[in-house]
């Protein structure tokens, strides 16, 4: 695979439009099993599947693109090859911000079809400029346009040539597309900024990255994602789509029961946040489709678990009961009903709890579920997750401190004496079944046994959680160069992760306040630098022009570079880290990662292609794409744990 400074947008958009191409299939239930027909023939970053997209980049031939060649070759001798003219007294010194503005200005000079353009960009470097210069449209890539040439005008002029051509040659084919310019053998990638056809904007790896973060800025994206998880929820049933497919602009056709609880908690927490009664009632509404999807069935093992998802078409649940589903349920419906009082949410979570004991093994580790054909036997599967273990010892927990009824307590412990024997064994950073050692399994961990903890009195498992979320925070990347991973933890590979990780530093930290430790500080910091790099992968005005609704997509949180679907739960994890972090933030800047300077970044003076290169951190093969998604790929359709 290339390194992670390879991963250029046209890089991106190439391997996005074989995928396409390689993905057969009917109607869409994961991302990645999308019909061809589904998506744009050519599009940015797609969303791509978690199984079949590394077979299809696998087939791609990143390095060149030829989806544009036919229509260059007919078009380009009809596109203007204006004369390039220099203005006089031109500064040698150029910005970063200058530069952008200046290279955006001068690609639209040429696509407007001028006889005659002034190219303000005095660089020059021991080696060929190669430029890049793509359009977008309603998500889709309309235009490419490749050249390379000793001077950077004269690249950049050609490029846009082509890019026109591809278009169809006319004069106003790109008037319509967000451009965007890339020099990949010098590090620049510029956008075109929704502000003005002439202004321009940083992109990394295909991502506008926020170098400066304060609270008003997450106010803002606080807002922006309620206003996505209202759009989420299914009018009719109440419940909630687990993907959005951004680029077509679609969701899948099945509700999600954990996503749906998963979406009511956070509404809790936004009218804990900011009282609103629309919000009360629907998280009300949500909890009505969650305990409709509870079955009731005292024949089977089945009473008091809770159906996976519903299909929309067949109109009827999956068969499949999944611990992690009843554990994120018992979550919201404990809190619904400290907010309303109404016995009927303490009663469904019970019997939710009650289902859970029964999914025990006496060492106290957990079966995964139960699925079963129509009207054939329930099956029990028996994998080990860290995920379902720690969502279990959680739901438990809290039905303790629901109900004071030592069942639960009892119950919990097992499983908390469980876990506590792995760490000692394993260390803090835990693998299963599922997933080799990684942060999101680990964090389960330090959340279950903090609700054990608060549960139980214990210090011996409040000792494990501060002495596991320092093991994490150890290992979360910090680097402030690197603007791309900056708050990422290494094999965390999706947005969800990051954001299920900054909100559980975020639990960390309130408990580490309420028990007025010292230190506290450090998880503050790890949840600051995680809501940074959220911010990077939610959909606003700029970095939409890879989706053809970009109202519909807004606040949605995007699921990585290369798979550009929202999943519910990512906007959720993320709107939680907020949430509890936002009272605990002052008005200054929070965080601000500066940029090198323009000569130094693009390494202008350097011989080989690397040279002056940032730093980029960890390579594919460290967390992107390479030998690691083993430790974050799904299983088999609702096999998997859903955070």
């Amino acid at each position: 695979m290339p390194s992670a400074r390879a991963l250029t947008l046209a890089t991106l958009a190439a391997l996005a439009a074989a995928s396409s191409a390689l993905t057969t299939g009917c109607d869409s239930r994961k991302p990645g099993e999308e019909a061809a027909v589904g998506k744009p023939a050519a599009s940015a970053p797609a969303a791509t599947a978690s199984a079949s997209a590394p077979e299809a980049r696998k087939g791609a031939s990143t390095p060149g693109d030829d989806r544009f060649a036919a229509q260059i070759a007919a078009n380009l001798s009809r596109v203007p090859d204006p004369a390039i003219q220099l203005p006089e007294g031109a500064s040698a010194e150029l910005d970063n911000g200058t530069f952008r503005d200046r290279t955006i200005a001068f690609v639209r000079q040429v696509a407007a079809g001028a006889d005659r353009v002034t190219c303000d960009l005095p660089l020059s470097s021991r080696r060929p400029f190669r430029a890049l210069v793509m359009g977008f449209q309603e998500g889709k890539q309309i235009a490419r346009g490749d050249a390379s040439d000793a001077g950077l005008c004269v690249a950049l002029k050609e490029a846009t040539r082509r890019a026109v051509a591809a278009a169809g040659g006319a004069r106003e084919a790109l008037a319509g597309a967000r451009l965007v310019v890339e020099l990949p053998d010098h590090h620049e990638s510029v956008l075109e900024s929704v502000e003005g056809k002439r202004k321009g904007v940083e992109l990394i790896e295909g991502l506008v990255p926020v170098r400066s973060l304060d609270k008003a800025l997450l106010a803002k994206r606080v807002e922006d994602g309620k206003g996505y998880l209202l759009r989420v929820i299914d009018p009719q049933h109440k419940g909630v789509h687990k993907y959005y497919h951004a680029p077509a602009d679609r969701f899948e056709n099945e509700l999600h029961t954990i996503y749906t609880a998963s979406t009511a908690l956070t509404l809790l927490k936004l009218h804990a946040y900011k009282p609103d009664p629309r919000l009360l009632r629907l998280a009300t509404d949500a909890a009505g489709f969650m305990m409709g999807m509870q079955s009731h069935d005292d024949r089977d093992r089945t009473a008091g678990g809770f159906f996976y998802s519903f299909d929309l078409e067949r109109k009827r649940p999956e068969r499949r009961l999944v611990v992690g589903t009843a554990s994120k349920s018992i979550f919201t419906l404990i809190e619904l009903h400290g907010v309303t009082k109404d016995k009927k949410y303490l009663e469904s979570a019970v019997r939710a709890a009650d289902w859970l004991i029964a999914m025990q093994r006496p060492d106290g580790s957990v079966r995964s579920a139960l699925s079963g054909q129509d009207g054939g036997a329930w099956k029990v599967q028996g994998k080990e997750s860290m995920l379902y273990t720690g969502q279990v010892l959680s739901a438990l927990s809290r039905t303790y401190r629901a109900t004071n009824n030592k069942k639960y307590l009892d119950a919990a412990g097992q499983t908390a004496d469980f876990l506590l024997a792995r760490i000692a064994k394993k260390g803090c950073f835990l693998g299963d079944d599922y997933r080799k050692p990684n942060p999101i399994s680990s964090s389960w961990a330090v959340l279950s046994l903090l609700d054990f903890a608060k549960a139980s009195g214990d210090p011996r498992f409040e000792q494990a959680v501060f002495r596991c979320a320092d093991d994490l925070v150890k290992r979360q990347w910090r680097r402030p160069e690197d603007a791309y991973r900056y708050g990422r933890w290494q094999r965390s590979l999706s947005s969800s992760g990051t954001g299920w990780l900054a909100e559980v530093m975020s639990e960390v930290y309130h408990h580490c306040r309420q028990k007025s430790m010292d230190g506290c500080e450090r998880y503050k910091d790890a949840v600051v630098a995680a809501i940074r790099l959220l911010l990077q992968y939610t959909y606003g005005p700029e970095n939409s022009f890879v989706v053809k609704n970009p109202q519909v997509a807004a606040g949605g949180v995007f699921w990585s570079v290369r798979d550009r679907y929202v999943r519910t739960d990512s906007v959720c994890h993320a709107m939680n880290a907020y949430l509890n972090m936002i009272g605990e933030l002052g008005d200054g800047p929070l965080l601000t990662l500066p940029e090198r300077p323009l000569a130094e970044r693009m390494a202008l003076a350097a011989e080989a292609t690397s040279a002056g290169a940032p730093d980029a951190g960890p390579s594919e093969e460290d967390g992107e794409d390479g030998e690691e998604p083993a430790a974050a790929r799904s299983g088999p359709k609702g096999d998997d744990p859903d955070d």
